[in-house]
């Protein structure tokens, strides 16, 4: 049976607007993605029996809580079965195996890039010229980060997660990366709890005009600083009143000298920028031992291979 591995990146979100509502009941987004250097291992194998199974275990995080999450609410799984439809693989089986390093809960995209990883993998192996648009689509209907995670790099994501399209074309060369001290609070935020709280709020400042394209600029030029002047996340200011202790770890990594602060997407996660890796590293040293942290830099690809070329 074929194997294949890839390293899936988390992600932070440097823009995140809430446009309003939709009929379908989700929300309509706006939001400036890239991945970082934190990342899942996902591992795929061939089933000649036509079962699919899912083993996860954790490097540094606790994934305690997937022991009793039902298989079928899980994004690696969900995953599966897209691909099945979206490949014509209806009894196609495999087993996954999945190491996860970034927190769950927290914001930061690690079921989607787990996701994300699964996808990757069964194209390889059942469509390598699955055209983009089906394999973006089987993501989109998997969960609203996967379809950002899988095109990788910068992406500007709107709708629901479903539209997504790259800052930079594969040929353009990848600007500088920014480094970031990410800390997490080791507890988890409910998604459908903040944006509940959100419309009980009626949007209140959960957008900001001409935000995305000036973070935009300051990622296609590299500049740290004036990405700094440019993050928003229209749900931080609810998450904070409803989790008071993400505010309070803003506060300390900006204390502690980050150029700017900023929760990621949901939470609970927060990150800071710094000017350089020293000055990232600088900054994560000043934050107390026991608190969950990492120094991370922005990537200019997504899902890659963990072993050279991505085929079977």
């Amino acid at each position: 049976m074929r194997i294949v591995t890839v390293e899936a990146p988390g992600k932070v979100n440097l823009t995140l607007e809430i446009l309003g509502k939709r009929p379908d009941g989700y929300h309509e987004l706006r939001s400036i993605l890239m991945p970082v250097s934190l990342f899942e291992t996902v591992t795929v194998r061939e089933r000649a029996d036509g079962v699919v199974t899912l083993r996860t275990t954790g490097e540094g995080v606790d994934c305690s809580e997937l022991e009793t999450l039902p298989l079928e609410r899980q994004l690696a799984y969900k995953a599966v079965a897209a691909m099945r439809r979206a490949c014509g693989r209806p009894d196609g089986g495999c087993d996954v195996t999945v190491v996860k390093r970034v927190p769950i809960g927290a914001g930061m995209g690690g079921g989607s890039a787990d996701a994300a990883g699964v996808l990757c993998a069964l194209r390889a192996l059942w469509a390598p010229k699955l055209p983009e648009a089906d394999y973006l689509a089987a993501g989109a209907s998997v969960g609203s980060d996967v379809p950002a995670l899988q095109l990788g790099g910068a992406v500007l994501m709107e709708g629901r997660g479903e539209r997504v399209r790259r800052l930079l074309t594969p040929a353009d060369p990848a600007p500088a990366p920014f480094w970031l001290v990410v800390v997490h609070p080791r507890f988890a935020v409910s998604t459908r709890a903040v944006y509940e709280a959100v419309d009980a709020e009626n949007f209140r400042l959960t957008q900001q005009e001409g935000v995305w394209e000036n973070c935009a600029r300051s990622v296609l030029s590299g500049d740290v600083r004036a990405a700094s002047r440019s993050l928003f996340n229209g749900l931080q200011r609810t998450v904070n009143r409803l989790h008071p202790s993400t505010e309070r770890f803003c506060t300390a990594l900006g204390k502690d000298g980050a150029l700017s602060t900023l929760l990621s997407g949901s939470g609970s996660a927060v990150f800071g920028l710094a000017e350089s890796q020293a000055d990232a590293e600088r900054i994560r040293r000043g934050l107390p031992p026991e608190v969950w942290s990492n120094v991370v830099q922005t990537l200019p690809d997504g899902v890659m291979a963990a072993h050279g070329p991505l085929v079977p």
